[in-house]
């Protein structure tokens, strides 16, 4: 897998069709919108195309309910509405701005990401959280990952989200979400996530390591209020 790691629209649809399998509605289309950068129509049209699919925890805001907020555009919420990921209407690169809008919402902050780079980083990041097999473990030495034969880290910048210096790692058919844990001191919290759980065995062998594991996706709600 680490030797297709997507960086663009034809790496991302490889990926997907090594991780879901070949597109359920091939010639599904999604509902068009002028105003949306042409990056994310673009996205919408393969998320259609996987029945939606390739999102189970964050989402997409629809196309058409996209709308400017505090000077940004919204377009990908996580499912609880506690973080925000927005474009500039006004920017042609369409850099990627974040913000925690609970309680008193903090200014919009940039990522270090264009809107495509973004979009295949969260594609990866939803394809971890709803795996139909995962192992987590808290607070261990996360180094040994890198060991393993054909790893390599997702050539993406770390995120805030869900903890701050969040990396993604891409192995020959498992994935991983790596971040320092609560209390840094322990080491970090690594989510392993596959297709099957026999794809994942080789964890259970790794000394000094307790890991939680769980089987088939995580249900959530795309039908939660946007948060303002």
């Amino acid at each position: 897998m680490n030797e297709r790691a997507p960086v663009d629209k034809q790496g991302l649809l490889h990926f997907l069709r090594d991780w879901y399998g070949d597109p359920t509605s091939p010639s599904a289309k999604a509902k068009s919108s002028r105003s949306a950068p042409k990056e994310l129509i673009e996205w919408h049209e393969i998320s259609t195309q996987w029945d939606g699919r390739i999102t189970s925890h964050n989402y997409a805001i629809p196309l058409p309910e996209l709308e400017v907020h505090d000077g940004k555009v919204p377009f990908w919420v996580e499912n609880q509405g506690t973080w925000l990921w927005a474009f500039d209407p006004d920017d042609q690169d369409h850099l990627v701005y974040e913000q925690e809008p609970s309680g008193d919402p903090a200014p919009w902050a940039p990522t270090s990401e264009s809107l495509p780079e973004f979009l295949i980083h969260a594609t990866v990041m939803e394809a971890i959280l709803g795996a139909p097999a995962r192992k987590i473990a808290t607070g261990v030495d996360a180094e040994w990952l890198l060991t393993r034969e054909n790893v390599s880290p997702l050539p993406s910048p770390p995120w805030n989200w869900p903890a701050r210096e969040s990396r993604i790692l891409l192995g020959e058919d498992w994935l991983a979400l790596v971040h320092p844990s609560d209390e840094p001191e322990l080491g970090y919290d690594i989510t392993l996530a596959a297709i099957t759980p026999e794809n994942l065995l080789w964890a259970e062998t790794t000394p000094g390591i307790e890991w939680r594991s769980y089987a088939d996706s995580q249900d959530y709600t795309t039908d939660e209020p946007l948060p303002w």
